[in-house]
């Protein structure tokens, strides 16, 4: 009984890895939802705060970004948030990537990390 008991915490444990998880598509709709483009980058952290991203303390100045081939100067801050997993927590992140002269965002990326359980 114990072995049985055992084995049934032990799939349990393995298998809710998944249930906190967000799809792509989930976490997609998620950034959009932040409406972020056009605002400042603190703007955009304390929208992204408001969602239960956690953001970093300080905005990345004057990297050079390509989107769509053409590289320009910008401001950069990065938010993520966690799944509730304490052995195998996905993290998505968001980030904010903001005009170096006018200091207002142009597009945000999104990206997940998948960690393994064990």
């Amino acid at each position: 009984m114990i072995r049985l008991t055992f084995i049934l915490i032990a799939s349990l444990a393995l298998n809710g890895c998944m249930l906190t998880r967000v799809s792509e598509s989930s976490h997609a709709k998620e950034v959009s939802e932040l409406r972020a483009v056009g605002l400042s980058l603190d703007e955009a952290r304390e929208l992204a705060t408001q969602h239960g991203f956690k953001c970093d303390e300080y905005i990345e100045r004057n990297r050079n970004v390509v989107v769509n081939n053409i590289s320009r100067k910008t401001d950069s801050l990065e938010c993520s948030k966690s799944s509730l997993e304490l052995f195998c927590p996905q993290s998505r992140y968001v980030v904010f990537n903001a005009d170096a002269a006018s200091g207002k965002v142009y597009v945000v990326g999104k990206r997940i990390r998948e960690h393994t359980c064990f």
